[in-house]
C-alpha cells in the first residue's frame, strides 16, 4: 500500500484500518518512527496540524514543495544563500537547521481545474 504523495499517520492509518482492522494510531505511529530512523520517508511539511510524510530519495541538502490538491511533494534546492546565513552569523546567531516547505498546486492540478 504505497501513497502517491505526502499523507499524515491518520491518512495511513484510515487506509490500514480498511485492510486490516484492530491496527492502532500508536502502532502506525511506531512505525513512521521506525520508517524516518531508516530514511525510508521524511517530513515534508504539515497539513492541518499533522506532519505530512513522503517517500523521498534524496540524500542531498533539500526542501520540498507540496501540491495541497493531490499532495504530490517535489525535492526542490534550498532558496537560502550563503549571505542569508552569513548575516545571520552576523547578528550573533548560530543557524543549526533550517526547515522550508513550499505549498502550491502543481501543474496537473491546475490542468485539471482549467479543463473541468
Amino acid at each position: 500500500m504505497a501513497f502517491p504523495g505526502a499523507f499524515t499517520a491518520e491518512d495511513l492509518h484510515r487506509t490500514v484500518g480498511r485492510r486490516a482492522e484492530g491496527v492502532g494510531l500508536a502502532t502506525v505511529y511506531r512505525a513512521l518512527a521506525a520508517m524516518q530512523e531508516a530514511g525510508a520517508i521524511a517530513s515534508v511539511g504539515e497539513r492541518d496540524g499533522s506532519a505530512l510524510l513522503a517517500r523521498c530519495g534524496r540524500d542531498d541538502h533539500h526542501h520540498h514543495l507540496v501540491c495541497t490538491t493531490c499532495g504530490t511533494v517535489v525535492g526542490v534546492e534550498c532558496p537560502l544563500d550563503h549571505a542569508a546565513l552569513k548575516a545571520a552569523t552576523r547578528e550573533g546567531h548560530l543557524v543549526t537547521r533550517h526547515e522550508i516547505t513550499l505549498y502550491g498546486v502543481c501543474a496537473g492540478c491546475r490542468d485539471r481545474k482549467d479543463a473541468g
